[in-house]
C-alpha cells in the first residue's frame, strides 16, 4: 500500500489554537497514522463492556462513549471543511459548539459496537478523500471558524484532535473503569 506522505503545515496555515494537535502527529504518512489510530480505537472499544463505556471521571465530564462520540463528529466536521476548501469554497466555514453537539448526540444512549461501527465508517470515509486528494490541494487555504486553515492542516489536526483525546482516555479514563 502506498502512503499518503505530506510535510506539516507552516504556521500561516491554521489557526494557533491546533498548533497541539498538529504537534501530536509524529512523522508524515497521514494514511498510516489514520489508520493505525482506527486500530487502536476499535481494539479499545471492543476490549470495553457497556458499563465501563459510561464511565466519567467526573460528573462533568464526558464518559467514554461522549468521548468517541465527539471524535465521530469533530472528524466529520474537520473532513467537511477540508472537502470544501478543497472544492474551492470561498465562503467562511461555521463552526460549531462541540458541547451542545455531545448533549444533543445521544451517545450514552447507543451500544459500544454501535459507536465503534460509526466511528470506523467516518474514519473510512476520511481516509478515501484524504487518498483522493491531489498534491496541489493538500496547499488549498479557506476560511473556518473565521480563521485561515489549509487542507493539509485539517489532514494533520483530524489525528492529533484524536490524539489528544486518546491521551485523555488512558490518563483520566481507563485506570478508573
Amino acid at each position: 500500500m502506498s502512503w499518503i506522505e505530506i510535510d506539516p503545515p507552516q504556521p500561516n496555515e491554521f489557526d494557533p489554537y491546533y498548533a497541539s494537535y498538529i504537534d501530536r502527529v509524529e512523522g508524515k504518512q497521514l494514511s498510516r497514522i489514520l489508520r493505525q489510530q482506527r486500530a487502536r480505537v476499535l481494539e479499545l472499544l471492543s476490549s470495553l463492556s457497556e458499563g465501563q463505556a459510561g464511565y466519567r471521571y467526573a460528573s462533568d465530564k464526558w464518559s467514554i462513549k461522549e468521548v468517541l462520540g465527539h471524535l465521530i463528529d469533530c472528524e466529520r466536521v474537520f473532513v467537511y471543511r477540508a472537502m470544501s476548501i478543497a472544492r474551492g469554497e470561498e465562503q467562511s466555514l461555521p463552526g460549531f459548539d462541540q458541547d451542545a453537539y455531545v448533549v444533543t448526540g445521544g451517545f450514552d444512549d447507543r451500544s459500544v459496537a454501535d459507536l465503534a461501527r460509526e466511528y470506523e465508517t467516518v474514519r473510512n470515509a476520511s481516509l478515501s478523500f484524504f487518498e483522493s486528494l491531489r498534491p496541489e490541494t493538500w496547499l488549498a487555504k479557506g476560511r473556518a471558524n473565521d480563521v485561515t486553515v489549509s487542507v493539509r492542516a485539517i489532514g494533520y489536526i483530524v489525528p492529533g484532535h484524536e490524539a489528544h483525546h486518546l491521551a485523555v482516555l488512558e490518563e483520566r479514563y481507563l485506570g478508573g473503569v
